[in-house]
């Protein structure tokens, strides 16, 4: 006798959850879930195209570390940074005062740990957008494009943006778990750097000692978040992209979750995590392993 129809019947009661909360929302919601012990799968809304904000760092990320892991970059290199080349927005860099020199692998870090605009397109000249999104065609990513750099408001007013549907942002997490089109050297490091500890709307909800590798991001009615959720037996891909949400902010006369995309991204993360907590202490029929009294 198998559980497998009783486990995807409880995380049924899960889908019937987000879809409520998706269904609420007063913008537009797109949420994906990937169990990676299993390979269970739910979307709803996940092939929208949304704007990724700083989500889009990933693939910057990935191919900076493909580079150095072809020897055609040193992450060792110093780069000076002079007042002209610092952007406003998100980060420290932008902070500091004068000529500053750091590391390529250092701006990586900041522009992931910290979502630093500076670090951020100073990465992308180093990666080169062109390459970042041919490597995406290879893989053959379909939506996802890096198309502008950080605070290029002249980009924006031309219609270009950076954009994923919800199912492949999830999916460049999956590749980087499975490390099987990409090679094992370059995920890891990928994943180490996702994982450094951050607040996120993903992150925050959920207990400390939890491990969670991903990247969150945010403008003007835009909030979105991916990330591996790391438990003790089990690993799952959470994506949540919601677009059309006013200024992002909520007020005391709306819930919880109607407009503040960073709130239903909390919300939405808690609930799977609580979900997927059960399933990862207990047996294959349920039962909890911490339970030690018999009857």
């Amino acid at each position: 006798m198998k559980s497998e129809n009783n486990e995807n019947y409880y995380l049924n009661k899960l889908v019937k959850s987000i879809n409520n909360h998706v269904e609420n929302f007063m913008g537009v919601a797109g949420v994906s879930i990937k169990d990676l012990t299993t390979g269970w799968y739910y979307g709803i809304n996940d092939e929208l195209i949304f704007p990724t904000a700083s989500s889009i760092k990933i693939p910057i990320l990935l191919k900076l570390l493909e580079s150095s892991h072809a020897s055609k970059l040193d992450l060792l290199k110093s780069i000076e940074i002079t007042e002209e080349m610092k952007s406003r927005g998100s980060g420290v860099i932008h902070k500091m005062n004068g000529t500053i020199h750091l590391t390529i692998e250092n701006l990586a870090i900041l522009m992931i740990n910290l979502s630093d605009n500076t670090a951020t397109n100073l990465c992308i000249d180093i990666a080169g957008q062109d390459e970042v999104n041919k490597m995406l065609e290879d893989y053959e990513f379909k939506s996802m494009r890096l198309s502008r750099k950080m605070q290029d408001y002249i980009a924006i007013k031309e219609g270009k943006e950076n954009l994923s549907s919800v199912k492949e942002m999830n999916l460049i997490l999956e590749m980087l778990d499975s490390a099987r089109a990409i090679k094992p050297e370059v995920a890891k490091k990928v994943l180490n750097i996702l994982s450094i500890n951050k607040a996120t709307p993903i992150s925050q909800p959920l207990p400390e000692h939890i491990v969670v590798a991903g990247k969150t991001g945010g403008m003007p009615g835009v909030r979105c978040e991916t990330a591996i959720i790391y438990l003790a037996n089990r690993k799952y891909i959470l994506t949540v992209m919601t677009s059309h949400a006013g200024n992002g902010s909520s007020s005391s006369k709306q819930s919880i979750g109607e407009h503040n995309g960073s709130d239903l991204i909390s919300k939405i993360s808690f609930e799977t995590f609580n979900y997927f907590n059960v399933l990862d202490q207990s047996s294959e029929f349920g039962q909890g392993l911490t339970q030690t009294v018999n009857h």
